[in-house]
């Protein structure tokens, strides 16, 4: 008895699922990678504030933060007055519309965020703005 083979159709490799899995994952890596610099917080409690906005060029913006003991973090390395002045001139020179995000813990003393205002303001930075929370969720 003779058996009949039929010709099976010749398996495909389907593109379009792999193409929509490396997108996700790009996605999910480029979100990721936001979160992660956005979030250089090291610990603070930011101040709440009942008419905080958030503005639209936030992200474009260097990232200062004060602790509530007054320590200096240039996005998520400690560094002090001086090194801070240096980064700041350096920073000018390759960006002179360079803006700053400042973030001061809600315990922080007044002159503390001051004295890093003034600092910048010596080198040529005038464009800040405030770290707040919104308890409607706009913060900023």
């Amino acid at each position: 008895m003779r058996m009949r083979i039929d010709m099976a159709e010749e398996a495909k490799f389907a593109m379009a699922p792999m193409i929509d899995m490396v997108f996700l994952l790009l996605v999910f890596f480029m979100t990721t990678s936001h979160l992660s610099q956005t979030q250089q917080k090291r610990g603070i409690e930011i101040p709440t504030a009942t008419r905080g906005v958030v503005p639209l060029e936030r992200p474009d913006r260097w990232i200062v933060n004060v602790d509530a003991e007054g320590r200096i973090y240039s996005g998520v390395h400690e560094i002090d007055l001086d090194e801070l002045r240096t980064e700041v001139s350096t920073r000018l020179r390759e960006v002179p519309e360079t803006r700053v995000y400042l973030r001061a813990d809600a315990m922080t003393p007044h002159r503390e965020v001051k004295r890093v205002m003034n600092a910048m303001a010596e080198i040529g930075v005038d464009n800040f703005i405030f770290g707040v929370y919104t308890p409607s969720g706009g913060g900023s």
